[in-house]
């Protein structure tokens, strides 16, 4: 028996309505670990390259890992996993709240979904109990109905994860929610939802986890938990408690950290003002704070009902930094209350707040600029800093309304309807919009910060550290359901989740032996693009983004990212191709990639073609 895991997966088809289960090999569970990890090797080994993201053959996973629903520290996060319509190839995201314990408790590691329901359904996991009901009653509520509803006819326990109306439309930054707010924001995988019209995934159990060592796991958790309490700087544990990531934005909008107006501006600048993104500005109106799923850190807020211009509900979520960056600093607003509103209906709805911040920001440019004008806005003055217009365009994205529903499939998709040289200003890699900090400012000679953002599997992502050996510990945690926040507030995030892994599964592994698995993982990610026929060194990196040509003022004055210096190393410390980015034969069979090693590399290809 494989402890930590219920050993089970659940598979939907929604076209037929059949279900079924199957008992994972242990192999798999040992390999590959969970979420992300053992998403890849499904989905690459029994889903054909080329399908539609938005058709009946794409396999829509949500998946756990195996701290999930066990004393360790940070394991509330769960996975979702498909092919993502936004950038057509490998798509995830991860988040945090109570669905994932739950979905083990009513026992199950994965759910897979395939097909397109004849009309709105949901899935309903009951302990036990599975069950595809109708829907119809909630299509066209958004996320926090929907689970509010649910809740009422369902009774306590139980935990979903839907989508709002944004998904429902195929919107391609539209986002998977639970928890009001707790969110698997990126690679637009709201959009498969809606696409097989699955309105929600919805969990509660009473099952236990088998745990090997369930002493040693609390005696890891005391351990680590002391550790953290006498962190030093920045990011303390109290820190994190009662300002999450909010705490650092406004610092980060002066050092150069942080994008602003839309990549091409200079935050000591065009943003001398960063007040309003202060953590006790983002906390001003604070009512409580709570956590995931026991987590010891609780880094999650709560706001009273919004009593100035804008009237967000009691319950409102605490912005985060990447919100704060992405409707702040993007946009050139300085106004907390306005990035408040904005978090809300992006949370309340059902879209990514990075793609939508970046979204807005790369439309305000455009106006600036009269690629748009006020015809297109819908009569909306959408300039710089304007908080009253950034949040009518946000209300008119959330509802799919004029420009706002163009620029809610992403700015790419979004420039080449506007055209008229829009392209200009859309920064993305591969059709998704980056993460809120700039590579220019990590640009150390050993670090691939600007790397990562091109070479991930999926584009862009500010949950990859790097690209590389370096971001082997990143796969290790992302699968086993544990929170990469572990490596924010003290301690050695590899030593501890080796231990976790240790006395939770009862495999004696080390920490070399893990490592192993989060570069089978990367691997697998990376290969399942290659299916696609997406090579990320054929990716356009948008200048700006690395610094061409470099800012004259500020922080990164005179600063490009090396990025493809950073490209040519990781390649090689990855033993992949420098032109094709092709793993080499000899690297997939020493992984035990061997189906892929020889579907990449067949007899009659020379492995000197690379």
């Amino acid at each position: 028996m494989s402890r930590g895991y219920m050993e089970k997966f659940l598979f939907v088809n929604l076209s037929t309505g059949e279900m079924w289960e199957e008992t994972p090999e242990e192999k798999l569970l040992h390999d590959f670990i969970g979420g992300y990890g053992i998403g890849a090797r499904i989905l690459y080994s029994r889903q054909k390259g080329g399908v539609d993201p938005l058709g009946p053959e794409n396999i829509l996973g949500f998946l756990t890992g195996p701290l999930n629903g066990t004393p360790a520290t940070f394991a509330g996060r769960y996975t979702v996993v498909a092919k993502s319509p936004l950038t057509g190839g490998w798509g995830d995201s991860n988040s945090g709240g109570h669905f994932g314990p739950q979905l083990k408790f009513a026992g199950y590691d994965a759910v897979f979904l395939t097909g397109i329901a004849e009309k709105p359904v949901y899935l309903l996991l009951d302990n036990g109990k599975i069950e595809l009901r109708d829907a119809g009653h909630l299509w066209g509520k958004d996320c926090f109905v929907t689970e509010d509803t649910l809740q009422a006819e369902l009774g306590r326990g139980v935990e979903s994860a839907c989508i709002g109306p944004p998904g429902e439309k195929l919107s391609l930054i539209s986002c998977i929610v639970t928890r009001r707010g707790a969110v698997a924001g990126r690679s637009g995988l709201g959009a498969v939802m809606g696409s097989k019209r699955l309105k929600a995934v919805v969990a509660r159990g009473q099952r236990e986890v088998p745990v090997a060592d369930i002493e040693a796991v609390d005696r890891l958790r005391k351990e680590h938990i002391a550790i953290m309490k006498k962190a030093k700087g920045m990011e303390t544990m109290e820190g994190f408690h009662k300002y999450g990531t909010s705490s650092v934005a406004a610092h980060f909008a002066q050092s150069g950290d942080t994008p602003v107006k839309n990549w091409g501006g200079v935050g000591v600048v065009d943003f001398p003002d960063s007040s309003g993104l202060s953590g006790d500005a983002a906390t001003a109106n604070i009512e409580t704070r709570t956590g995931c799923w026991h987590c010891p850190v609780g880094c999650e807020g709560r706001l009273k009902a919004g009593q100035g211009e804008y009237r967000y509900p009691a319950g409102t979520r605490r912005v985060e930094y990447e919100t704060q960056a992405a409707f702040g600093t993007m946009c050139l607003n300085n106004n907390t209350e306005s990035i408040n509103m904005a978090n809300h209906l992006c949370n309340c709805y059902g879209l990514d707040t990075i793609s939508a911040g970046t979204a807005l920001a790369f439309a305000i440019e455009c106006y600036e600029n009269g690629v748009i004008n006020k015809k297109d806005t819908g009569g909306i003055e959408l300039t710089w800093g304007n908080h009253r217009a950034i949040i009518a365009m946000t209300e008119k994205m959330v509802k799919g309304e004029g420009l706002g529903g163009i620029l809610a499939d992403g700015v790419k998709v979004a420039a080449a309807k506007i055209g008229r040289g829009a392209e200009k200003f859309a920064v993305h890699i591969g059709g998704q919009e980056l993460g809120m900090h700039d590579p220019k400012f990590y640009n150390s000679p050993d670090g691939t910060s600007a790397a990562r953002y091109q070479m991930d599997a999926t584009p862009g992502r500010h949950t990859q550290m790097a690209f590389g050996p370096a971001s082997f510990t990143t796969q290790i945690v992302n699968s086993a359901g544990w929170c990469l926040f572990s490596d924010l507030v003290g301690g050695n995030t590899l030593r501890h989740i080796t231990g976790f892994m240790r006395a939770v599964t009862g495999w004696d592994r080390s920490e070399d032996e893990l490592l192993k698995c989060g570069e089978r993982i990367i691997n697998m990610r990376h290969v399942f693009n290659l299916r696609e026929g997406i090579n990320p060194l054929e990716y356009k990196v948008h200048p700006r983004i690395v610094g061409r040509p470099p800012f004259r003022e500020g922080p990164l004055a005179g600063v490009t990212a090396s990025l493809e210096a950073q490209v040519y190393w990781g390649l090689g410390a990855l033993d992949w191709g420098r032109v094709s980015a092709k793993p080499s034969r000899k690297k997939l069979l020493e992984l035990g990639l061997d189906d892929v090693a020889a579907e990449l590399w067949p007899p009659s290809e020379s492995t000197s073609r690379r």
